[in-house]
């Protein structure tokens, strides 16, 4: 693996991807990676990727999750480069095996971790995640896949949580049985596995921190035609620091299922989706109720869709259900308009608005505070959750070369309600309700970068100033920076 990344550090090629999250800046809409010119061990053979009977090499079109990408054309091209030779193994028939791996080196600086709150961390860290997997496949019948994962962080002074250190373990492990129901394609997955579902606003597999995020569950999806969709059934994770210790979380249950259907074609494009997903979490806490069972009800409705240069992408959710004695009554929106321009540096300028419900009267018997699941965080660093927060935030995304792509945004924050507190990502409870009477808390900037050597190896940076209002003092602001080299093939 360093051997091949040593020579496609030298490969200075066509643009591709990065394999960093995509920055706030840049998250108008869910958007397919691209693709780029492959490289392989010599410059030769990156000159000429084509096989020896002729047919030219596929370009790499890493997707966000592995086991999303499908090697199964590269039979005729697979002697084309080693990349090629790698992602395609023939075995027997119509068997074949794939290998693929990512390493990522970031150096962090974070200056008034949680806005001042809790232990901080203010000379810096390093962090590294290594990932290696392979897949098994009778085409179009049989898959196995395996996904390890090695994360650490050095010099971390703070809160060494699951998300920053986990040890070798299995990332992912699962296999899957592919079964045509007359016009339709059905798949049965059961195991570990990474799952994201439209814009991740429910389940995202946490590509932000040092460690991803996987589930175990049985998953049954369908396609046909313009419609997919599917049901799950299973458990969290229950992540630890150690080796081979990541367990079944049987205290956080899931049930739900999904349909999506997708319209139009070119540049007039739209999708629709639906998700709905029983949770049952044995302990949560707030901070206008103490810890009890949660047992929540949440509904997401989503339409994305572009036009021409506009593009837009709308999303609402209801949650319900019971936390302890009390009535579950929460919601959460969230829309992204954007328009883009092709000439010059690209710019594409949106407008972004969430609005996370919180807890209005407690003591009405109900709980108004929205519980996310798995969220995609809102910065890169995941600062706040979307917990009783209200936010206002204008984009800008330019691209001065094919290579490069810059993205700022400014932010204003709110509580939703002045009665309910401040949340990081996880659910814990940065501002109580008492603290202040305020409903404005903060401004916040992020600008980030990324630059693409070559198609396996991405360079970048993330920065993000967070301003807390003096009325939400004694704080501190927040200065978060981070720079990383990712290489993936």
């Amino acid at each position: 693996m360093f051997q091949i990344m040593a020579h496609a550090l030298t490969a200075a090629t066509a643009q591709v991807p990065a394999q960093f999250p995509t920055p706030v800046s840049a998250q108008a809409t869910t958007e397919t990676p691209g693709t780029a010119q492959p490289a392989s061990p010599t410059v030769t053979e990156i000159a000429a990727p084509q096989s020896p009977n002729g047919a030219k090499a596929p370009k790499p079109a890493f997707k966000p999750i592995n086991h999303d990408e499908d090697y199964s054309s590269f039979r005729a091209v697979r002697r084309a480069n080693l990349w090629t030779r790698i992602k395609y193994i023939p075995l027997a028939g119509n068997t074949y095996a794939s290998l693929g791996g990512e390493l990522r080196l970031r150096p962090e600086l974070r200056i008034g971790e949680r806005w001042g709150r809790g232990p901080q961390d203010d000379d810096g860290n390093f962090q590294q995640r290594t990932r290696v997997w392979g897949d098994l496949q009778v085409e179009g019948l049989f898959r196995a896949f395996v996904d390890l994962e090695h994360a650490t962080s050095t010099g971390l002074d703070s809160v060494v949580a699951p998300i920053e250190e986990g040890r070798l373990d299995f990332n992912q492990a699962f296999v899957e049985a592919h079964v045509p129901v007359g016009p339709a394609r059905v798949t049965a997955r059961f195991g570990r596995q990474e799952i994201g579902i439209g814009n991740q606003t429910v389940f995202d597999m946490r590509e932000g921190a040092n460690t991803r995020r996987s589930l175990d569950l049985l998953r049954v999806m369908g396609t046909m035609g313009p419609w997919d969709g599917g049901f799950l059934t299973g458990h969290a994770v229950l992540e630890k620091l150690g080796t081979f210790d990541d367990d079944t979380n049987h205290d956080y249950d899931l049930a739900g299922l999904h349909a999506g259907r997708t319209f139009g074609a070119g540049t007039h494009t739209g999708r629709a989706e639906m998700l709905f997903v029983s949770s049952d979490r044995a302990s949560v806490s707030f901070a206008t109720a103490p810890a009890a069972r949660d047992r929540r009800r949440t509904l997401s409705l989503r339409y994305a869709g572009k036009a021409d240069a506009w593009s837009v992408d709308v999303e609402g959710i209801r949650q319900w259900g019971s936390f302890g004695n009390l009535d579950i009554d929460a919601y959460y929106v969230t829309g992204t308009l954007a328009h883009g321009w092709q000439g010059g540096w690209k710019p594409k300028l949106a407008l972004r608005v969430d609005v996370g419900s919180g807890d209005r009267n407690p003591g009405d018997g109900k709980l108004g505070t929205y519980g996310p699941l798995f969220p995609k965080p809102l910065t890169y660093n995941g600062d706040l959750g979307p917990h009783n927060l209200t936010i206002f935030q204008p984009m800008l995304t330019l691209q001065p070369t094919a290579k490069l792509t810059l993205d700022f945004s400014a932010a204003g924050l709110w509580r939703t309600s002045i009665r309910d507190g401040v949340y990081s990502l996880g659910g814990q409870v940065l501002r109580s309700a008492e603290e202040t009477d305020a409903r404005f808390f903060g401004k916040r900037a992020t600008a980030a970068g990324r630059y693409a050597l070559n198609p396996f190896t991405t360079v970048g940076f993330y920065t993000i100033y967070g301003d807390v209002s003096e009325k939400f003092k004694p704080g501190r602001d927040l200065f978060y920076a981070a720079a990383y080299l990712t290489f993936r093939l």
